[in-house]
């Protein structure tokens, strides 16, 4: 079946509130200043179907997605390609990403990308922002949400593809060839890849998360019942954990949460018992965490 496309491109004088009205609705995210920046914001994008590929060109700036994106946009994850050193934070963690590397972060995460800094001379920074409308991978689930992939290949593959999609220089190719499903199995073959080589703490992180989204609704869930179950101290579980920038008790939360939100988003289901079955002793402590996480109450099935 043929796919349904359409690109555009919206200049901007500056960083001013028509700017960030306009780019909001695009990335779900805030486009906002570093310093004194007042150079032009130049964003081109493309649709297909519901995926988006977006091109960012602007002064020193930041952008600013809040947690929670499935459940405004669906389920999806996001493809980043730098192309100027940047600073990428998702949850509790950062990465420094060199030009022409690749993240990909969990569509339900927040984060933060600084490009540039406050004392940077207006040089432009350039963004190839992919959101791929598709269930997020296993990968990033299981442990910090995103994975950074330091491969000049991948970046070239993936930006040559979104190209074509929002320069609309041939649009009938864009809605004819399956392009992001190209994309997305060379992501999935380097996501993996990445796994299998990954220092053993950070599989045993990504095993410790897997187990407690396996027993969220289990009433012992904590450090005594991890530990007893992968034959480590509670000690070195804290340890473990902390290295990821978080701690047991935030990742048992986010974990937590997350699951109830989808009990609460697919609906059938009394609120009180959501909170019951998700391990929260009383409702205010579930109310106060899931609008922290999600930036809104619950809506009740």
């Amino acid at each position: 079946m043929r796919e349904s496309s359409a690109s555009g491109s919206i200049l901007c004088a500056g960083p001013d509130e028509h700017c960030r009205r306009l780019c909001h609705p695009l990335l779900d995210s805030s486009l906002e200043p570093l310093g004194d920046w007042s150079a032009p914001a130049n964003v081109l994008f493309g649709f297909v179907n519901r995926h988006r590929a977006i091109q960012i060109r602007s002064g020193p700036s930041v952008i600013r997605r809040s947690a929670g994106g499935s459940a405004r946009l669906g389920d999806h994850y996001l493809v980043l390609v730098p192309w100027s050193a940047c600073l990428l934070t998702v949850g509790q963690q950062s990465w420094a990403l060199a030009p022409g590397m690749v993240a990909v972060i969990d569509g339900d995460r927040g984060l933060e990308l600084q490009l540039g800094d406050c004392g940077g001379d207006g040089e432009s920074h350039v963004v190839d922002w992919l959101h791929i409308a598709a269930p997020s991978l296993r990968e990033l689930r299981r442990a910090t949400g995103c994975i950074a992939l330091d491969s000049g290949m991948l970046a070239r593959y993936v930006s040559h593809h979104a190209r074509l999609i929002v320069t609309g220089t041939d649009e009938p190719l864009a809605a004819r060839m399956p392009i992001f499903d190209y994309i997305r199995r060379a992501i999935r073959d380097y996501v993996q890849q990445a796994e299998v080589t990954e220092p053993e703490a950070l599989q045993l992180l990504r095993r410790i998360r897997s187990f407690v989204e396996s027993h969220v609704r289990h009433p012992l869930l904590g450090a005594d019942l991890i530990a007893r179950e992968f034959g480590i101290s509670k000690r070195k579980l804290y340890a473990v954990v902390g290295e990821n920038g978080t701690s047991l008790h935030d990742m048992i939360m986010e974990v937590r949460l997350e699951a109830a939100h989808r009990v609460i988003e697919a609906g059938g289901q009394k609120m009180a018992s959501v909170i019951r079955d998700h391990g929260f002793a009383n409702a205010s402590t579930f109310y106060r965490n899931y609008k922290r996480r999600f930036g809104r109450t619950p809506r009740a099935g």
